[in-house]
């Protein structure tokens, strides 16, 4: 069997893995991308976990989603928000070490061909992949092409101002939908009730656990009406930006993808009594994993 390696740069970890014929993901793992990081350091990390699986698979391609601007046609990253790339040739420089055709396009991109080839949005001609983890990402099919935009920059979908008196985004306008909406905005949210609410369940967790996307989620599960309140709020502000995304693509189907994604029915219920009925809302079916798999494919039919 041939096999084909997806890389998946997020904006506080690189995932890579084999995958084979059926879309299985074989041999993944995983390194941070924090403070202390440089884009080479990012590059050669990549090439090094790529190297064993050259050896152990027959490999044919390597296909490499990143988070940011990217120059699918020259191969390189232009900028990425959380990321120290700048114009950094990723392909020519993974290409050049192993040796094997290499492929770049956006991390949202990618989610969403691992969504339509082998996830939720199987089977719908018209679906948008919304990636809520660090900041929030996306893609948009129509016509059962990707959308891409004449700057290949389309699918910024954290980027749409919900409040244009509110927080300060990194691109540069205020108010951007990701800052009240990711998994950052979320944590920065329960760090703030933890420390507003001492006596919280919620507090108890954060201090005990440390604090991540789930917290909350686990905080509501014991009963804690902080948790409770934050997370109602949460679902509110996350099924507007759907509700508009509904408006504007009118898609069949939005999967959510991402960290937050993991929480399934959970997070579904939080969003489900504000949601347009048009639309069928999901989460990720691929575990995680719709952007190593959707990377996998870039160079291929299923990237048209």
């Amino acid at each position: 069997m041939k096999y084909r390696i997806g890389v998946d740069i997020g904006g506080t970890s690189v995932k890579l893995a084999a995958v084979d014929e059926n879309y299985n993901v074989i041999d993944k793992s995983r390194f941070p991308t924090g403070e202390g990081c440089t884009s080479d350091s990012i590059v050669q990390s990549i090439i090094e976990h790529c190297r064993p699986l050259i050896e152990k698979y027959e490999i044919e391609a390597i296909g490499i989603g990143s988070a940011g601007r990217i120059d699918s046609v020259n191969g390189i990253v232009i900028t990425a928000g959380n990321l120290p790339f700048r114009n950094e040739p990723v392909v020519e420089k993974v290409q050049s070490a192993l040796g094997l055709p290499t492929f770049i396009d956006n991390d949202g991109t990618c989610a969403l061909i691992g969504e339509k080839t082998a996830g939720a949005c199987k089977g719908y001609n018209d679906s948008v992949i919304i990636t809520i983890g660090t900041g929030i990402g996306g893609a948009i099919l129509i016509g059962d092409r990707v959308v891409r935009g004449h700057n290949n920059r389309a699918g910024e979908l954290g980027h749409f101002v919900i409040d244009r008196n509110g927080i300060k985004c990194e691109c540069g306008l205020h108010g951007c939908f990701e800052q009240y909406a990711s998994a950052s905005a979320l944590i920065d949210t329960t760090i703030a009730a933890s420390a507003a609410y001492p006596n919280s369940i919620l507090s108890k967790l954060c201090k005990e656990n440390g604090i991540e996307g789930k917290t909350v989620f686990d905080a509501k599960e014991l009963g804690c009406p902080i948790a409770i309140a934050l997370l109602d709020e949460y679902g509110r502000i996350l099924a507007d930006g759907l509700n508009s995304l509904i408006h504007i693509f009118q898609p069949e189907i939005i999967a959510i993808s991402g960290g937050v994604s993991r929480q399934g029915e959970a997070l579904l219920d939080l969003i489900r009594p504000h949601l347009f009925p048009e639309c069928k809302v999901v989460t990720s079916s691929l575990l995680g994993d719709g952007g190593i798999i959707g990377a996998s494919l870039l160079g291929t039919e299923h990237a048209r």
